[in-house]
């Protein structure tokens, strides 16, 4: 998914939230996690390639996530570990968001907050997948370091 398709359904999620009380501070860590998570594709890219070009960078990415919509489903199981180039979206590091939320004292319910967004982000990933399903193996165009 984009990031306009993710601040959308952030969005849809956080009314309900705000109306039972949330803070303006839980509702920014929620759309951190439910959008700005996708910073990890860019940091990716100039980690993998050494180019600073956010044109290039989304550029790369589109190739890499895209494909036309078949008309099908395309139901897989998601990864449990880390992806070369979506390493905040992990199953690990939104565990590791949720552990330090029980960890954080009074920050707690911002930390969580977080963990939440992160979570949604990565099930709307997970869906948009079974739609536009990646090249296989999880293949990716090269960088430049391959």
């Amino acid at each position: 998914m984009l990031p306009p398709h993710h601040a959308l359904a952030t969005a849809m999620l956080a009314v309900p939230l705000w109306r039972r009380g949330w803070s303006v501070t839980r509702i920014g860590a929620l759309f951190t996690g439910g959008v700005l998570i996708d910073v990890d594709h860019y940091l990716s890219y100039i980690w993998h390639s050494g180019d600073l070009s956010i044109v290039r960078a989304f550029r790369f990415h589109r190739s890499a996530y895209r494909s036309p919509f078949s008309g099908r489903l395309h139901p897989r199981w998601p990864r449990l570990g880390v992806d070369r180039f979506r390493e905040f979206h992990s199953v690990p590091a939104i565990a590791t968001v949720f552990a330090a939320s029980f960890l954080a004292g009074r920050w707690r319910p911002v930390l969580s907050a977080l963990a939440w967004g992160m979570v949604s982000h990565r099930i709307l990933d997970e869906v948009a997948g079974w739609i536009h399903p990646p090249p296989a193996d999880n293949a990716r165009p090269s960088t430049g370091d391959d």
